[in-house]
Order: C-alpha cells, then sequence, then structure tokens
C-alpha cells in the first residue's frame, strides 16, 4: 500500500469522527476548544481536535486534512489536495442525505434500523421508526436488536462511553501503517456500529460506520486523480447534488471513478456437503469454516496484489465478497485471476472456482437511486465468469483441466470421508476401516478440532507461499494467509514463521485481545456460530452409550470428544433420529435491487447496500451462535452466515430452534413483513450419508 493510498484512506475514515466527539458534549452547538472554526461546520472542529489529542504525532497532519473536508481551502496545509480528495468521497458516500422532501424535518439522534427502508410491492415505512440503542458492538439482545422507543441518554453519557471505546483504540501507536488503519476501522465498527452518519435533514438510517468507511474506500479510489481533475469533480457534484448542474457537469459525472469488484467461490455446496457418513461430524464443521477462511485468503490476496486496504471492502462472507477498487485496478485484474485460478487447480482440482470480475462506477452511480444499475452489472459479470471458468488460464487451459489423469481407480488411495483419490490418503486410527486424505485429516485436526474451543483465530499476512496439494493450511499459505487458533486471550499467539502484518478475529465478545509474537495485530470482531457438541464428562458419555445399540458401541462417546452424528441421534426424544434444517431469507437477490424502491423513487445508495449486508451477515454470523447456545453441546453448526443456515442436532430440538430463528428474524427486521425466512427439516438416521441430507433437506425448502 502506497502512501497516498494510506493517508486517503485514513482521512477518508477519520473524517466525520467529530460528530462522536461532539454529541458527547453538554455544550454540541460550540466549537471544539483550540480550534478555529474557520467556516467549518461544527462537527468538523471537533474532527481537528480528536486528531490533535489521541491520534499518533505520526498521523495528526492526516487528521487535520480530514477535518477540514466541507472547506478545503481554509486548511491551514500546505497541500490540500487530500482535503478535497475526502470533500468528493463524502459527498457520494452521502447520497442518501438527499432522501427527504421536508429539509426541516429533524430526527432524533438514534440510528432507525435499515429494515424500516426497505418495502417491496408498499409503501416504504414514512414513521413509527424502530431505533438502534445507543451502545457499543455486543451479541447481545439490548445491543443488536431495534425498538420503537428512544434511549434516555441519547446525548451525553451514552455517546462519550462510545467516545472512550474509539479513543483508545485511536491512540494504540501500531508501527506497521496498514494494520494501524485496520484496526481503527475494527474500533469504528465496534464504537459507530449503532450511531447514525447524520440525523439532521436527513433520515438517519445509515451508520457512522458505513458511511465513514465508504468514505474511506472512495476516498482512496479518487486518490487516482490529480487536483486538478478531484477539484472539477467536486464542484461538479456540489452543483449535481442540488440539482444546479449544466450539461458539461453532467458529462464529467458519467464518467468512471471507480470499479466494483466482485468475487464469487463456486462449488461450494457440493465441496463442504459431498461427503460419506463416515467421519463426517469429525470434519464437516472445519470444512465448512475453512471456505469463511479461504474466502479471506482470496480476498487478501486481491487486495495485497491491487495495495488496497480493508476498508475498501463493502462485504465479505458466504463465499462472497465486493471492494471498491480505483480504476487503475483494471489492468491487474488479468493477472490476479490467472494466480487464484491455478492455485485452486493445485490444490482443488475443480471443484472450487473463484469467479472474480467488476464494473466501471460512474460519479453519478453514487446517486440516490443509482448505485443499483452498478451492483446488478457487477452480479452480471461475476454470472457470465462463472459460465467460462477457466477461461483466464488462456493455452494453458487443457492440460489443467481437460487432460486425462495417469492414475485412477486405486481403492487404498481414496478417501473414506470426501471420495477423492488423492496421494495423500492413510489409515484413519480415529475411524475403523477408514482411509483419509491429508486435506480431509486436516480439516479436523488442524481447524474442527481448535475452532470450538477457540475465542480468537489469529491471520498472518506475507507473500504466497507455493506448496504442494496437502492440508487446507497449505492452500492458505499459498494465498500468503497463515491461521493460528487461540482458546483465550491469556496466551500470546505465536506463528511457525513471522508475517508481515497480523489480524485477530475475535469470534466472540471478548475483554481481553491476545498479543501475537514478533508483529502487531489488528483487532477485528468476526462474530462465528462455531458450534460443534462435545461430550461433556463421564456422567454424559455414558448416558449416551448405553442408549446405543451394540453395533454402535463400536465408537462409543468419550469424555472431551466431539460427538458424532450416532451420538446425537442417542440423545433424541422419542425415536432415535437427527434433524437436519436448512432456512434461507426469501427474495433476498430482490430485495436488495428492488427493496429501496426502483427506478425514480429508488432510495438504494452505497451506503445503504453495504449497511444492510452487515446487517444480515450480524444476525446469520452471529445471533443464531446465540440461539443454538441455547441447546448446549447439541446442535452441530455446519454453517451459518450470509442469509441461511444448515444445522444438525436431536431431531426433537430442531422445530424450536428453526421456530427461535425465525420469529427473532422477524423482530430483528422491525417486524418488516417483507423480511421472512423459509426452512426445511430432514429427519436421518446418523449413518445416513451427509451429502444426500443436504440435498433433502434442499428439495423441501
Amino acid at each position: 500500500m502506497n502512501e497516498q493510498v494510506l493517508k486517503a484512506a485514513l482521512a477518508g475514515l477519520l473524517h466525520d469522527v467529530g460528530k462522536l466527539e461532539q454529541r458527547a458534549r453538554t455544550d454540541p452547538w460550540n466549537p471544539a476548544p483550540g480550534v478555529d472554526r474557520e467556516g467549518q461546520p461544527v462537527h468538523a472542529t471537533w474532527t481537528a481536535y480528536f486528531a490533535q489529542q489521541y491520534l499518533p504525532k505520526r498521523f495528526k497532519p492526516i487528521g487535520l486534512h480530514a477535518a477540514y473536508h466541507h472547506a478545503p481551502d481554509k486548511s491551514p496545509a500546505g497541500d490540500r489536495w487530500l482535503s478535497e480528495v475526502v470533500a468528493l468521497a463524502d459527498k457520494l458516500s452521502a447520497g442518501e442525505r438527499s432522501d427527504i422532501a421536508d429539509q426541516d424535518k429533524r430526527f432524533p439522534q438514534q440510528l432507525i434500523s435499515i429494515f424500516d427502508r426497505i418495502a417491496l410491492d408498499r409503501q416504504p415505512r414514512q414513521e413509527a421508526w424502530h431505533y438502534l440503542p445507543l451502545k457499543s458492538l455486543a451479541l447481545s439482545d439490548d445491543v443488536i436488536f431495534p425498538s420503537d422507543g428512544l434511549s434516555k441518554d441519547a446525548q451525553g453519557t451514552a455517546y462519550g462511553e462510545l467516545c472512550e471505546v474509539l479513543r483508545t483504540e485511536a491512540g494504540r501507536d501500531i508501527a506497521d501503517e496498514a494494520t494501524y488503519l485496520e484496526n481503527l476501522l475494527g474500533a469504528m465498527q465496534r464504537a459507530t456500529l449503532c450511531v447514525p452518519s447524520a440525523y439532521s435533514h436527513s433520515i438517519p438510517d445509515v451508520s457512522l460506520y458505513d458511511h465513514s468507511r465508504m468514505t474511506a474506500a472512495l476516498a482512496v479510489c479518487l486518490s487516482d486523480f490529480d487536483e486538478g481533475r478531484v477539484r472539477d469533480f467536486v464542484t461538479a457534484a456540489q452543483r449535481d447534488f442540488a440539482d444546479e448542474a449544466p450539461p458539461t457537469d453532467k458529462t464529467l459525472l458519467d464518467q468512471p471513478v471507480a470499479l466494483l469488484v466482485g468475487g464469487d467461490i463456486s462449488g461450494i455446496q457440493d465441496f463442504i456437503y459431498t461427503l460419506s457418513s463416515k467421519g463426517a461430524a469429525k470434519t464437516l464443521r472445519g470444512r465448512s469454516f475453512y471456505l469463511q477462511l479461504l474466502t479471506e485468503a482470496a480476498l487478501r490476496y486481491v487486495l495485497q496484489e491491487l495495495g488496497l486496504p480493508y476498508a475498501n471492502v463493502i462485504y465479505s462472507g458466504g463465499g462472497h465478497f465486493y471492494l471498491l477498487a480505483p480504476l487503475s485496478a483494471g489492468k491487474r485484474m488479468p493477472d490476479i485471476r490467472q494466480f487464484v485460478a491455478q492455485t485452486l487447480l493445485q490444490h482443488h482440482g475443480t471443484a472450487l472456482y473463484l469467479a472474480l470480475d467488476y464494473a466501471e462506477v460512474p460519479a453519478s452511480g453514487f446517486r440516490l437511486g443509482q448505485f443499483p444499475t452498478h451492483w446488478e452489472e457487477m452480479h452480471q459479470k461475476l454470472g457470465r465468469a462463472k459460465q467460462r471458468r477457466y477461461l483466464e488460464l488462456g493455452e494453458g487451459l487443457y492440460d489443467a483441466v481437460f487432460k486425462p489423469k495417469e492414475h485412477g481407480g486405486n481403492r487404498e488411495k481414496t478417501c473414506s470421508v470426501c471420495g477423492e483419490e488423492r496421494e495423500s490418503v492413510r489409515v484413519w486410527d480415529e475411524e475403523r476401516d477408514s482411509r483419509i486424505c491429508a486435506l480431509c485429516r486436516s480439516f479436523y485436526e488442524d481447524i474442527g478440532k481448535a475452532l470450538p474451543q477457540s475465542k480468537f483465530v489469529a491471520l498472518g499476512f506475507g507473500s504466497p507461499q507455493s506448496a504442494p496439494p496437502g492440508s487446507a493450511l497449505d492452500v492458505l499459505r499459498a494465498f500468503g494467509m497463515m491461521v493460528r487458533f487461540a482458546k483465550d486471550g491469556s496466551a500470546p499467539i505465536a506463528f511457525s514463521e513471522k508475517p508481515d502484518r497480523a489480524v485477530i478475529w475475535a469470534l466472540d465478545d471478548t475483554g481481553q485481545w491476545p498479543t501475537t509474537q514478533g508483529v502487531q495485530a489488528a483487532h477485528i470482531v468476526r462474530y462465528t456460530v462455531n458450534s460443534i457438541p462435545f461430550v461433556k464428562d463421564a456422567a454424559e458419555a455414558n448416558a449416551i452409550n448405553q442408549a446405543l445399540s451394540e453395533s454402535e458401541r463400536e465408537d462409543p462417546a468419550r469424555p472431551d470428544q466431539p460427538k458424532t452424528f450416532t451420538h446425537l441421534q442417542a440423545q433424541a426424544q422419542g425415536i432415535k433420529r437427527l434433524g437436519v434444517l436448512r432456512m434461507d431469507v426469501d427474495d433476498l437477490g430482490r430485495i436488495f435491487n428492488r427493496g429501496f424502491g426502483e427506478g425514480e423513487e429508488s432510495r438504494a445508495t452505497l451506503a445503504r447496500v453495504s449497511t444492510l449486508s452487515f446487517q444480515l451477515s450480524l444476525f446469520f454470523e452471529g445471533w443464531i451462535k446465540r440461539l443454538c447456545e441455547q441447546h448446549p453441546n447439541l446442535i452441530y453448526a455446519v454453517y451459518a452466515g450470509g442469509d441461511d443456515v444448515f444445522l444438525i442436532g436431536p431431531w426433537d430440538r430442531m422445530p424450536d430452534l428453526a421456530q427461535a430463528i425465525a420469529s427473532d428474524l422477524a423482530r430483528y427486521a422491525s417486524e418488516n413483513p417483507d423480511i421472512h425466512i423459509s426452512g426445511s427439516l430432514a429427519f436421518i438416521h446418523g449413518k445416513y450419508p451427509v451429502s444426500q441430507a443436504a440435498d433433502d433437506a434442499s428439495d423441501a425448502l
């Protein structure tokens, strides 16, 4: 990441931080002490105050540039280019603020649920809003669920507590600048996810977090332009958004300023579910979480190759990612596509493929209602890329994909779990009469066993390391990512070799973060439904074993060991069966494309789309974790993310769990009649193949 990109990203992320400081004051109408207002809005003086008080010395000048984004010509800095870049990025990011007819109307200083803004085939809600509480991010009912009442301390105390969260992390002087930036992004998420970016003359349905990170992403894209070009765009955008632009300005704003890049891993369903019953319970959750790690590794590789910060990511999850990139990034995309395709082919054959494509977005594309057109164009290109797999390999296509294998049909080299023939297949001591390949073994040994016991996952990043096909961790290293798990924050995390930089994911709410040896790490909350049932103690093991048939006792339950599907079904009441639950949100594509309105009535913007994406992932990757915990050591979370769920447990537990998910989603979505979920249950025996169970539940869904 070059210095210009870093400055643009950091200034974009900080530009409105003064709103948090201002709202925490008893006299919010007064400018910050010791800061000359110079024709600036009051909150901009508080941004300057925040920069001077809490940022490390080397970043203070960048904070000052950010503070003058409303009046770059008033900036005391000699070089005003950065202030002008942020001014334009802020204007484009805040397209939703023109979505109100009565410009004199004022709203409370609390965030309206984004789901209140969704409407299909009906008029959107105009009043009786649902508000999110003014609290820092936590996976609890009183934080992430909206209510129809306002917080009693909407000013002062609540905002002051949020300020403290951000001040602490902003002052954490991390040597690596990219790591400092990502750590600040994580702190913004925790502190400002429920804080409205604007409420005066604007419907407060976009958080300060989403507005700030999208402003940072756009600032990075605009840093490709020189000062004169940026100034022309700023002038044109100001007049256009006020409906005063002449035809020449309109033409300028129709020119592209950014790329909307999409990545989509295909083959996920077959990869996760095409398993025999042999060892499925031991490897399934590790296999599923691996795909989450693989998506992250591919995304990080793309960002590294394009020289972009994580702030440019709009959304990542469920095998998909979307990001904003400068126009110049288009030149690098063919090489990136080729590397990713070759790496996945080497380690997974044709089982997994990453489609990667982009659409150009003009400045006018960020106006109210215009963004969905470019979002749809990007998805159409991704669809075509999936239909033309491996085109990026050129003349190497035949040898890589179609050339006949020189071996086949060797049962001794066939994995009992995935059914693939590999040289790495060995006898599996933990399963009778079974053989397992190195990849499936790693899903169990390296990921599946560690994940349910871990509160943190540390990711280290460096140069891609080529290795022959082997474990799941080898695949991730091929993209430049190393992985370590940590049970808690008490002991330092050590990588096998020092990475260039690191990130720690907290999989749940946490107090003490672990340290990483030899490198400072960014702190990011990344909720994960890591539910794998374990045998609690000898008493539970005995109870399970007594319920097993004579043949089933060949694989008895043992204390502190994962339960097999046979063990789980033995704990069912009534008939001994498992329930396979699959659920997904209805009409999700239509919700994103048309939920904010259509045509001239559309209220869709970049910030609203990113807000909706994040709020859905918070429910499915986070809150479902809490619902599974209500059935301790009984629910096997195969997958929960994006907008869908795949859970396995004793059959008698699953209907109540399905009802809880549906009911809580309705409450989470402000009882919006257009947001609902469908679900299906298949009842199976513990030895039934997981792939067939997945198909049965999918057909029912």
